[in-house]
């Protein structure tokens, strides 16, 4: 049953005096209804007449959310993904949702404004393109160790990607969106193979995964990081040393929530690049740069 407010009860709702409620319903601002001579306020109406004039930030709805969490999404990393966890855990961290569907995919959610940030591995023609050219800033994490990852035990002859197809071997790969994917149409290309004319097995949504498909014998090749490739026992050709960035709209790169991730993300980089994390290169941290163009 709708629930009915009187004056007094609505104005000690909406934090006003009872002059200001009927100023409203004289205006015809406030929901209301005149029974027997008394004003009553059904209160599910009045609910939606505060939402509807809740003025948000100017960086709208997602603007908005930072207060309570950081949306991320794009491309996966392994070691980006670990230090994301130790934020969540720490004293100021907040949680984080993450979806790993892409670079590409990635960037058009943060175009789109349904994203705070995007993990890629890609050009900065993709990244004006993807988020439709707005003005964000890109943080160069790491560079990381692209190459083939294969069962050398199984398959001995596999020298690259070319042998892959000699070899006709079931070929693991990243979804379409995927920074991996593009890389990898784009060198079979230039090796003359269509990458859809191999026996494909996935798509997998993480290197990990893809790793673990060829470990399992579901797949016998694929391409992904070196670190995935050892956490398997797997053999590895390294064919690109690419730089894995965060692209963050100019709107957010400032908000102290987003600061607050990017200084223990910065800082958890560097003990990593102590430890010698296999296949991270730390050469290039913290380069930022400024993408796209100010709205006109």
């Amino acid at each position: 049953m709708p629930e009915y407010l009187t004056t007094k009860e609505i104005a000690r709702y909406l934090r006003i005096n009872e002059k200001k409620v009927y100023a409203l319903v004289a205006e015809g601002k406030l929901p209301a209804a005149r029974v027997s001579g008394k004003w009553l306020f059904p209160k599910h109406l009045v609910d939606q007449w505060v939402e509807r004039n809740t003025i948000l930030p100017s960086s709208g709805l997602l603007g908005a959310l930072l207060d309570q969490l950081l949306v991320m999404q794009g491309s996966d990393d392994w070691l980006f993904s670990q230090v994301i966890e130790q934020f969540m855990r720490s004293p100021d961290g907040c949680p984080v949702a993450s979806s790993k569907v892409g670079s590409v995919a990635g960037l058009t959610a943060v175009g789109r404004g349904e994203a705070h940030l995007a993990g890629c591995h890609v050009g900065e023609d993709v990244v004006r393109h993807s988020t439709g050219n707005q003005a964000c800033m890109a943080l160069r994490l790491f560079d990381r160790q692209q190459g083939l990852i294969f069962d050398g035990q199984r398959h001995a002859g596999v020298t690259g990607l070319a042998s892959v197809a000699q070899l006709t071997l079931r070929f693991a790969v990243r979804q379409p969106l995927s920074g991996t994917y593009l890389l990898v149409q784009g060198w079979l290309a230039e090796l003359g193979i269509d990458i859809a004319s191999l026996e494909q097995v996935g798509p997998f949504s993480s290197h990990l995964d893809l790793a673990l498909a060829i470990r399992a014998g579901r797949a016998d090749a694929g391409v992904g990081i070196q670190v995935a490739a050892e956490l398997c026992g797997l053999s590895f050709i390294p064919l690109a040393l690419e730089p894995y960035k965060l692209v963050i709209p100019a709107g957010f790169a400032a908000h102290p929530r987003v600061a607050r991730f990017l200084d223990f993300i910065l800082d958890r980089l560097r003990l990593a690049s102590a430890r010698q994390a296999p296949g991270y290169c730390f050469d290039q941290s913290c380069r930022l740069e400024a993408v796209g163009s100010p709205s006109p």
